[in-house]
């Protein structure tokens, strides 16, 4: 994969933006940038994008480590490495046309969770069929976070941001492992992921300043409707 110059600056913009967004509300870099980057480059997502996003959540976990909440991890993550493999044979099996319908249906799951209104029970069947989804989403898009943000939706904002860095952390490592295993991760295309590192520090660095400005009411139904949109044009443009 090698991108030109204006898909390079599209695809630097538009991390930028969602890491801002991820960094001010909680939620938004892999929701604005996934159906961006497919159209730039299907080769983009997943995993250069897990790559981009891996520095970006190490940083807001470390940023909020006093509000992780370690005791209702395990389930979770065992349910996510579960959907990262059932997502790993699919991907094995889908060529670019199909990736691409793939993660377009995933961010309008992912869009469609993020205002379902749902409020799942607090047990382990929660937590493990949540994290089941939330593998499933983070390995075809990078997007876990929507399934996530179900199971912990009755913690403080704060806990939540810190207590799903950590999924991100695992689904990042386990993920790539497993899309060189299955010939869908290549040198070039990390070696494109880590050129867009620099788009989440600063993304990171913008919403250091941004998030106590950010009004959650605007921006949340804002971000919602552009990744909507992004989505059903990339799905029109791979059917």
């Amino acid at each position: 994969m090698e991108l030109t110059t204006p898909e390079y600056l599209v695809a630097f913009v538009t991390v930028a933006a969602g890491a801002t967004l991820q960094g001010s509300i909680g939620f938004g870099l892999a929701l604005v940038a996934a159906p961006v980057l497919v159209m730039v480059d299907p080769a983009l997502v997943p995993g250069p994008l897990l790559i981009v996003g891996l520095p970006f959540m190490l940083m807001l976990g470390w940023k909020e480590r006093a509000s992780v909440d370690y005791r209702s991890m395990p389930v979770p993550i065992i349910g996510q490495v579960v959907g990262m493999l059932v997502a790993l044979v699919l991907l094995h099996f889908s060529d670019a046309r199909s990736l691409s319908v793939i993660v377009a249906l995933v961010v309008l799951l992912g869009a469609g969770l993020s205002v379902s209104g749902l409020r799942p029970p607090v047990n382990n069947r929660s937590f493990l069929l949540g994290g089941i989804l939330a593998g499933f989403m983070g390995m075809t898009s990078s997007m876990p976070g929507p399934a996530l943000a179900l199971v912990y939706q009755h913690v403080s904002p704060a806990r939540m941001r810190g207590t799903l860095a950590p999924f991100f952390i695992v689904a990042s490592g386990v993920g790539l492992v497993g899309l060189v295993a299955v010939g869908q991760m290549d040198w070039q295309g990390a070696l494109t992921g880590f050129s867009l590192v620099p788009a989440t520090l600063l993304g990171f660095v913008i919403s250091i300043w941004t998030a106590p400005r950010m009004k959650d009411s605007f921006t949340r139904p804002a971000v919602l409707i552009f990744a909507v949109s992004a989505a059903c044009g990339l799905l029109y443009q791979s059917l």
